[in-house]
């Protein structure tokens, strides 16, 4: 992911609203730091902090992504969700745990 696309979703969506990075931070419990260096580019937060920042600003969280998801991540993502659901119900579930494990470690990171 390219966090300086993501930093400056992030700063359109927050000037749009009206916001300066202080309140916007505020509002999303965040330090003032913290913000203005993921709309730096210089930091990527977590998942959650993601959709935290995603309701604060009112922007749909895939908009705030735009740029970083490319055509051929999507049509991967779209061949790997055809493959799990081809799955035995036994191995899907197996499958969605591992992922869903996966995702979990990500966010500590």
């Amino acid at each position: 992911m390219d966090s300086r696309i993501l930093g400056a979703n992030i700063r359109k969506y927050r000037l749009e609203k009206g916001l300066t990075q202080d309140e916007a931070a505020e509002l999303c419990g965040l330090s003032e730091n913290y913000f203005r260096q993921i709309e730096l580019g210089n930091k990527t937060p977590q998942v959650k902090t993601l959709v935290t920042i995603a309701e604060v600003l009112e922007a749909p969280a895939d908009n705030l992504l735009a740029g970083n998801i490319t055509i051929k991540d999507h049509q991967k993502s779209k061949d790997l969700l055809s493959i799990i659901d081809h799955l035995p119900a036994n191995r899907r579930k197996l499958v969605l745990t591992q992922i869903e494990t996966l995702l979990k470690s990500l966010e500590s990171l």
